[in-house]
């Protein structure tokens, strides 16, 4: 038995949205515009409902006790499902605040019904596994990176990669070039945090800055080396 063989007869069952729901579904459903920067769900309210993006881009995030907001992912209409990691994991809250980025458009489906629904067809049983596993695969090499760490260690270890990667023979001195927003998706947390952060940095004196720009030197970088990876 060949395992690539095995795969390619499920190969088209990779995706779970709007799209692939049977039309006895879709009639169930209530279409609902956001405007951009409106709330679609808040983490920790029960997941009454399953929303599909059939138009335009939201982000989830997640707000932590030590005040710091990391963003998860962005979801459109590929990928639109709101609420499927909770109904099939049981568990009784949203885990991530969603909030539109663009104008959006979602149906909105009571989510004991996708649940029966799917519970008694198998390929969409599949689709569902799918989409989980392979969400979990590619979250998997930074989860093992970020996990301990929080958001001004996040930033930290983005400035200690960055002198890596940019120092020179013929000066101590990088600056980085990228803005904040650059280095609040590569590293997954807010711009808000990025900044709060970036000020915690200057007044520990790990970093100079001026007007936005962050300047690192050798010994700057030490002192972060040592702050996130020896204390």
């Amino acid at each position: 038995m060949d395992l690539k063989q095995e795969w390619e007869k499920y190969g088209k069952e990779i995706e779970f949205n709007y799209s692939v729901l049977p039309d006895e579904m879709k009639s169930r459903g209530e279409l609902i515009t956001y405007a951009p920067k409106q709330f679609i769900v808040s983490q920790g309210e029960f997941p009454q409902y399953i929303y599909f993006i059939i138009e335009g881009i939201a982000l989830g995030t997640r707000n932590y006790s030590d005040g710091n907001e990391y963003n998860y992912f962005q979801i459109d209409k590929n990928n639109g499902s709101i609420g499927l990691l909770e109904l099939f994991a049981r568990k009784d809250a949203y885990v991530a605040t969603i909030i539109s980025m663009t104008e959006v458009k979602a149906v909105r489906m009571e989510s004991v019904a996708i649940y029966a629904y799917v519970m008694n067809h198998i390929d969409m049983l599949r689709r569902c596994l799918t989409l989980v596993s392979d969400d979990l695969y590619k979250r998997s090499g930074n989860d093992g990176i970020f996990y301990y760490l929080d958001g001004l260690d996040r930033v930290r270890y983005y400035f200690v990669n960055y002198y890596d990667a940019h120092k020179n023979d013929t000066t101590d001195i990088v600056t980085v070039e990228a803005e904040y927003q650059d280095i609040a998706n590569s590293v997954g947390i807010s711009l808000r945090t990025v900044g709060r952060s970036i000020r915690k940095l200057k007044d520990r004196e790990e970093i100079s800055s001026m007007r936005k720009k962050v300047f690192i030197t050798k010994e700057k970088y030490d002192i972060l080396f040592d702050n996130l990876w020896i204390r």
